[in-house]
């Protein structure tokens, strides 16, 4: 459907809920806001892509590109674990699935990310009369807070009529390797933001990459290559040297040792007892994973002081603990690096610069005064998402901190928000109408951008702003 410049869009309907962002998170909002919407709501999804559901994790094509879960945990619904499962297990053998699907398996992102377009395809058919849906195709540069109520406008001048508004705007690109200008940056030997895959069609099949960041997306890059038939050396150059930890095969189950109303209010102790629990045996993957019915609520009790100690000392072994690879993915790494096409490197960047046949880089090892000079055909930064919403150029983010709809929070690893998710003005104050869900809420929850975490995050937003449609709709009718 298409719209003339400056029409007012979200006609239909007696309240309009906009969501902004079309990836995972923005697709099961409005899923569950299809599913539990009563007559008179208007559900607008805002994606500048034709596509729904997929965003950046799950639009990737390549097989290779696994969950980092397995299937009988990525299910869309909180109150329905085995949902996925039984969708995978109905496609067996179909468009990259297993022909027989396990519990224990880990698929391609890229089916994940049909099964969300699936779950948002079947909402709008379940959807009750009288509740809309409407993909509006463009843009979001501005939200306007007006007294009849907030306005999303989008770059093509067209604005977006609401009652309430959700920032489902996912992580942004990351920082640049070496944080001062370069010109090496403007190069076609550099590739900032690695998110489609065609940018390895100029690479030959000999020559050497560097990887700025050792974690989930240099993975991605390295199983590319390794597609590929690239033959060349991959370098992958992290500060800590720290590499990807593997899911075991099939998880042991720890018990719970942290609970509700007993938990350390420090990061040593905290960390001490984890490490206690480790060396009783078994496995460490285990007692990691035991952690996680708390690990939002440990966050939430930690003062600011000791989020910023976590941050300085324990943030990288944390990420590399809790978010491990496939085993197929692992194995896939051990063999390029048995083979020396994979290498690891711990240090600094302290200089990049363009030569005839490509790029140099110049390395400072951990630890040490020596340095190491690699001469590659690209570098691709791997740095993972950046959190600081301020000092990311995008129009939206810019306007609303301008405005003070937003601010980020003290860390400035997300949108400063309530944990429901309800945004934080510039003075502290709740907005009443704007929400945010998954990677804005980073700096609130901590642990917030996993599917597990995404589906609660979304199913308890859904029903929070349904309940203010209600009671908007009843203050209209007195």
């Amino acid at each position: 459907m298409s719209y003339p410049a400056d029409s007012r869009l979200g006609g239909q309907g007696t309240h309009r809920l906009v969501v902004i962002g079309g990836g995972c998170s923005g697709a099961l909002v409005a899923a569950q806001l299809l599913l539990r919407a009563a007559a008179g709501v208007h559900v607008v999804l805002i994606e500048r892509s034709s596509e729904l559901g997929r965003g950046v994790a799950y639009g990737t094509l390549c097989p290779e590109h696994l969950l980092n879960v397995t299937a009988a945990r990525m299910s869309a619904f909180p109150d329905d674990p085995g949902h996925f499962l039984r969708w995978a297990k109905r496609r067996e053998g179909l468009h990259g699935i297993h022909r027989r699907v396990g519990p224990d398996d880990f698929l391609p992102r890229g089916v994940f990310g049909e099964y969300i377009q699936d779950v948002l395809g079947r909402a709008r058919e379940r959807a009750g009369p009288g509740v809309f849906f409407e993909h509006v195709t463009g843009e979001a540069v501005d939200i306007e807070d007006r007294r009849r109520g907030p306005g999303v406008v989008l770059s093509d001048g067209r604005t977006v009529e609401a009652d309430g508004v959700v920032l489902a705007v996912g992580v942004l690109p990351g920082e640049y390797p070496i944080r001062r200008p370069l010109p090496f940056y403007r190069s076609p030997q550099y590739v900032h933001a690695p998110f489609k895959w065609d940018f390895l069609g100029d690479v030959t099949k000999g020559d050497a990459l560097l990887l700025v960041g050792a974690g989930l997306s240099a993975v991605d890059i390295a199983v590319s290559c390794d597609r590929m038939g690239h033959k060349g050396v991959v370098h992958a150059l992290s500060r800590r040297g720290i590499r990807p930890m593997e899911h075991l095969p099939r998880a042991g189950v720890h018990p719970q040792f942290l609970f509700p109303g007993q938990l350390p209010g420090t990061v040593r102790e905290t960390l001490r007892l984890v490490r206690t629990e480790a060396s009783k045996g078994g496995d460490w993957r285990a007692v990691v994973d035991s952690i996680r019915p708390v690990t939002q609520r440990l966050w939430l009790g930690y003062s600011l002081e000791e989020r910023a100690r976590f941050m300085r000392h324990l943030r990288p072994y944390w990420e590399a603990h809790r978010h491990r690879i496939a085993p197929a993915t692992a194995a896939t790494l051990r063999a390029m690096e048995s083979a020396g096409r994979l290498r690891f490197h711990a240090g600094r960047l302290v200089s990049l610069r363009n030569t005839p046949t490509g790029a140099t880089a110049l390395l400072r090892q951990r630890g040490s005064e020596q340095y190491t000079q690699l001469s590659v055909a690209k570098v691709i930064n791997c740095t993972g998402p950046r959190t600081d919403y301020s000092k990311f150029q995008h129009p939206l983010l810019i306007n609303l901190l301008a405005s003070g709809l937003i601010r980020h929070d003290p860390l400035a690893l997300g949108i400063d928000a309530l944990p429901s998710g309800e945004v934080l003005r510039f003075g502290g104050k709740p907005s009443g109408w704007l929400y945010t869900i998954g990677a804005p809420l980073k700096g609130v929850l901590w642990e917030s951008t996993a599917v597990g975490d995404i589906r609660v995050q979304a199913a308890e937003l859904a029903q929070r702003l349904i309940s203010l449609s209600v009671q908007s709709h009843a203050a209209r009718a007195i």
